[in-house]
């Protein structure tokens, strides 16, 4: 991918009004902002995101924040304070498209629901994620991602069968949720006669539609049947496995194993006498370097894999010539690794690898240049706490 070329990238032009917090909406505005979308983030004052305070800080810096702010402008405006309302309308004016997560009825109550907005700005798309959604006797129940993954079905195809379900150790639903409602904001971006376009997305609905198939399990419910089992949505009958072994130097791998890809390594490579697949497989794996046995798989041309983890996607330099992982530059980090930008297409080199920005940082830019707001009103905002 040539990244000397200087394309618009496809969203350049579009104004996003951010009110998300931790991940799921701010996900969302993320995949826009890497598009080109100009993305404003609202934070509370003074507390900010909670996502300032997840995951590992480096000589104070989040480093998740930083990824998840870059390529963002973001402010800090009170939305209990009349004042701050005013502001928040008046970015309305100017948005087309307004992200936010909060439980359903808070934006009424604070003056700036749905109907209101699209009073002020028919043509604004207002994506609203929330753990049940809007309607439903559960719209009002307090709603989390591991909370989503439970309800949507996904937890207990995860695991082995006579061990407790298990989650996954990121936060499927909301990185899900963030996915699909970018999606549907691409899509109806395009509709230019668009009026009064809202989204309401459930946590568990993205993870709902992809385990679809569980829906009509023969005889009995959809189980886990262990990490052999990658293709079966919990049934018990599969023929395809990816067992996870060990080298003898320590390094966890994975293969596709069919029983023609097990017959063919039994017969060139595997010496054990052992008749029990899974032992046999082991005894094996653990007898050989990691170098030995991806020269023995690919003289099958059996599909095989390093498994990958948080320190060796780092310094795994097929990821770094795809730009998969990129070096971010930090006055006081130094150079760093974070992903990349992904799809890969022709796009602009102007893209912001990493910002950790502080609470309101962009606030003056914005009120001031954006929304034109004179200096003695900026002067107020801040001496009644608004921002």
């Amino acid at each position: 991918m040539s990244t000397e070329k200087n394309h618009q990238l496809p969203l350049q032009g579009v104004t996003v009004i951010e009110l998300g917090t931790i991940i799921a909406g701010p996900f969302a505005g993320s995949l826009l902002a890497e598009m080109g979308a100009t993305v404003i983030k609202i934070e509370q004052p003074v507390l900010g995101d909670g996502l300032r305070q997840s995951g590992p800080k480096i000589n104070g810096v989040p480093i998740w924040w930083g990824v998840a702010s870059r390529n963002k402008k973001c402010i800090s405006l009170n939305l209990k304070n009349p004042l701050g309302i005013e502001v928040f309308k008046k970015l309305i004016l100017k948005a087309d498209v307004l992200i936010e997560n909060y439980r359903p009825g808070v934006l009424d109550k604070l003056g700036i629901g749905n109907s209101t907005l699209h009073t002020l700005v028919p043509k604004l798309i207002i994506l609203s994620i929330s753990g049940y959604g809007n309607d439903g006797s559960y719209a009002t129940k307090p709603g989390f991602g591991k909370i989503a993954e439970g309800f949507s079905g996904i937890v207990p195809l995860t695991g082995h069968p006579d061990e407790p379900p298990l989650y996954n150790g990121f936060s499927l639903a909301d990185a899900s949720s963030g996915l699909y409602g970018s999606f549907m904001i691409n899509m109806l971006l395009l509709d230019k006669d668009r009026k009064n376009t809202s989204i309401d997305l459930a946590l568990y609905e993205p993870l709902l539609e992809m385990l679809a198939f569980q829906f009509h399990s023969p005889n009995a419910p959809a189980m886990r049947q262990g990490t052999n089992n990658p293709y079966g949505w919990g049934l018990a009958e599969n023929t395809i496995t990816y067992p996870t072994l060990q080298s003898r130097d320590n390094h966890w791998f994975q293969i596709k194993l069919t029983a023609e890809n097990y017959l063919a390594l039994k017969n060139q490579f595997i010496t054990s006498n052992e008749k029990d697949c899974d032992k046999a497989l082991q005894d094996w794996s653990t007898s050989k370097t990691m170098q030995e046995i991806f020269y023995q798989l690919s003289q099958l041309n059996i599909p095989a894999s390093i498994v990958q983890n948080g320190e060796t996607l780092a310094s795994e330099s097929y990821f770094n010539s795809r730009g998969d992982v990129i070096q971010a530059t930090h006055p006081s980090l130094g150079q760093f690794p974070v992903p990349g930008f992904f799809p890969k297409f022709e796009r602009t080199n102007q893209s912001t690898a990493f910002r950790a920005p502080q609470i309101g940082e962009d606030n003056e830019v914005i009120l001031k240049e954006f929304l034109n707001i004179d200096h003695e009103t900026y002067q107020q905002l801040i001496d009644q706490k608004v921002i």
